[in-house]
């Protein structure tokens, strides 16, 4: 209403004012050079209207031609981007079905349509040569996909597959490395970066990976202390014969990361013996056993006590004082009574273990005694004989290949990382099949 009113005041200034010119007609005269030039007011009115009424047909003309061309090139462009893209997907499609002829086809006419989207077309022409197994040109492919912002992560990650693939973990690891900053989100991108850095030994990019992994949410605490602990206890494993002190430090960060996982006690344990610092030791090893008693860390402890000379039977009575009535402690102190030929302790420590069906080591221990108390070969040998019969006992198995190791290690020996778990290798056939 407003824009409204302002017109028809503009409109009725205008006729008052042509009026005006045109009721009091006046003479305008103009002198150029020796020229006199003389004209009425009413046609220099006319003229100048008729200037302005050709000037807006002018212009009205010019604007109105220009956007209809423009609408038709537009409209003409998106007709040809949708060309393009129909293209696309028949490629694509073409692509699933693994029909390379029609794959090339489209992807011909499509480049004919999109001239302007490279990223497109090189999507393509990645699938087309995975399809093909042309690896070389593939390759070649990916080094134009990380020129530009569009395609930059296809290219890494396909440049980090590629590598993989040849088992060229260098560099695969330097092409993640680069995924993962700029798109961590990625699925599966951290834990392939941490196996490729098991592989080639990088255990301090492990840290750094999970702590910026834990810090965009991609992984639980758990997990990073998980991974973190197997980082710190390498690193301790490659500075013990370098930097003993250095040592300590990462298996302490380890231990106190994953407490009292068994493979990081051992090596806790190995480092204070190297110190040559027994008194620790012995505390340690009475610390250890106090909080979790189990076979394993039993099977580490004889190891390392024999390995120190701590075999004597008092000292394994102060191992064992606060869990004497457990089934491990016993064994343990049945180990060493036959060590130190103290028969009457181990049959009366064996009597209760033993059962209907006793374990592999009461069998071993049974022959033992047997043997070294009465010297009777045959009980010993019988002994023997139902060891071989009893169930087996817990190993590290992978729970990837079901493979066993004697040893654990964050790297299995069939190449997977932290992949070991402490079981029956009954158990693990069982829920395999």
């Amino acid at each position: 209403m407003y824009r409204l009113s302002i017109f028809v005041l503009q409109f009725l200034i205008l006729i008052i004012a042509l009026t005006f010119i045109f009721t009091n007609p006046f003479i305008i005269s103009l002198d150029i050079g020796n020229l006199k030039y003389s004209f009425s007011s009413n046609l220099f009115a006319v003229v100048f209207i008729s200037f302005i009424f050709l000037l807006y047909l002018v212009f009205y003309l010019f604007f109105r031609s220009r956007f209809s061309l423009g609408k038709y090139f537009l409209k003409n462009k998106y007709n040809k981007i949708e060309k393009g893209y129909l293209h696309f997907v028949d490629a694509m499609i073409a692509v699933a079905n693994k029909d390379n002829k029609t794959a090339l086809k489209s992807h011909k006419k499509m480049i004919s349509y999109l001239k302007d989207e490279p990223s497109l077309s090189l999507l393509l022409k990645s699938e087309v040569l995975k399809i093909e197994k042309k690896f070389p040109e593939l390759n070649n492919v990916y080094e134009d996909m990380i020129k530009s912002k569009k395609t930059e992560t296809l290219g890494y990650r396909g440049l980090m597959e590629q590598n993989l693939r040849n088992q060229d973990y260098h560099h695969a690891f330097l092409y993640g490395e680069k995924l993962f900053s700029i798109n961590p989100n990625i699925e599966k991108l951290y834990d392939t970066l941490i196996s490729i850095a098991a592989k080639t030994k990088n255990w301090n990019q492990i840290i750094l990976l999970s702590d910026k992994a834990f810090s965009n949410k991609l992984i639980s605490k758990n997990e990073l202390n998980e991974n973190k602990s197997i980082g710190f206890y390498e690193i301790a494993k490659i500075k013990f014969d370098s930097d003993i002190k250095d040592a300590l430090k990462n298996i302490l960060k380890a231990v106190d990361l994953k407490k009292n996982f068994p493979p990081y006690v051992k090596l806790h344990l190995e480092i204070i013996a190297n110190l040559n610092d027994k008194r620790n030791l012995k505390n340690l090893i009475k610390k250890y056993w106090n909080l979790n008693p189990n076979s394993l860390l039993r099977s580490i402890i004889i190891k390392i006590l024999n390995e120190n000379d701590l075999t004597d039977i008092k000292f394994i009575y102060e191992i064992i004082k606060n869990t004497a009535s457990g089934e491990e402690s016993k064994k343990l102190l049945i180990y060493f009574a036959i060590k130190n030929l103290k028969w009457n302790i181990a049959r009366e420590n064996i009597i209760g273990l033993i059962g209907s069906s006793p374990s592999r080591d009461i069998c071993y221990f049974m022959s033992d005694i047997e043997l070294g108390e009465n010297n009777d070969k045959q009980k010993s040998d019988a002994w023997i004989m139902r060891a071989e019969n009893a169930k087996l006992e817990n190993t590290w198995i992978c729970r990837i290949t079901n493979q066993s190791q004697v040893e654990w290690s964050s790297l299995s020996d069939s190449g997977n990382y932290n992949s070991l778990v402490w079981s029956s290798p009954m158990m693990i056939r069982q829920n395999s099949n």
